[in-house]
């Protein structure tokens, strides 16, 4: 007696085949090795600062609006001001722990214990002078190489809960994805510096801002 499959049955079992091979290639080609988003603290391999430490083990490099100095405590403090563009970095010397240039890809994410306080002063056609200061402020974290170049940077607000840059002393894990990069100015697998950079304001608009850093790490998930 000759058996003629109906149809259905047919196209049932083409799907279960085709579930069954989606199913085994999805498998294979993507394995879920760390949950970043878990809550999980990253495991800071190279504390590049920490408040307090020496002032002898960074190097400095600023402009007249954003001139970067160590705190009475210990902190690292950049007075942000005008509303000319702006960058500053923030280098290092090797040390035990420390190498002279970082490669990114040994990397998850950049921890950063800061806060930026201050406003925007915006004076009015009509002279009237009036204090302002978005949630986001549009701040970045930067990364550059030896020849000064960007490697990438992260917004603070971005890696915040609320999506506020942080007024008061607040840990960011910044991941990596968050940064944005530019592979054809700087090299991620030589960076030697820290930073941060804000385009012009506008000529009606004076900054007047106070940016506090407690820390500066890099870190894994583990």
């Amino acid at each position: 007696m000759k058996i003629t499959p109906r149809p259905f049955r047919l196209a049932t079992a083409a799907a279960i085949l085709t579930l069954s091979l989606v199913s085994a290639f999805t498998a294979q080609a993507f394995t879920v090795t760390k949950d970043v988003n878990s809550g999980q603290a990253p495991v800071e391999k190279v504390v590049i600062f920490e408040k307090g430490q020496a002032r002898d083990l960074l190097t400095f490099s600023d402009t007249p609006e954003c001139k970067l100095a160590y705190t009475d405590d210990g902190s690292i403090e950049s007075r942000i001001t005008g509303n000319r563009a702006f960058q500053f970095n923030i280098g290092w010397k090797p040390r035990p722990g420390v190498p002279e240039t970082l490669n990114f890809d040994d990397y998850d994410c950049v921890v950063l214990t800061c806060r930026m306080e201050g406003t925007l002063k915006v004076t009015a056609p009509n002279g009237k002078v009036d204090e302002k200061r978005g949630d986001n402020l549009w701040f970045p974290a930067s990364l550059f190489d030896a020849a000064g170049k960007r490697v990438g940077m992260a917004n603070l607000a971005d890696a915040t809960k609320d999506g506020r840059t942080p007024d008061q002393t607040t840990t960011l894990v910044i991941p990596k994805v968050l940064f944005t990069f530019w592979p054809q100015e700087g090299d991620p697998k030589k960076i030697t510096s820290v930073g941060g950079e804000w385009n012009d304001a506008r000529s009606n608009q004076q900054r007047d801002f106070r940016l506090v850093i407690d820390k500066i790490a890099f870190a894994k998930f583990e």
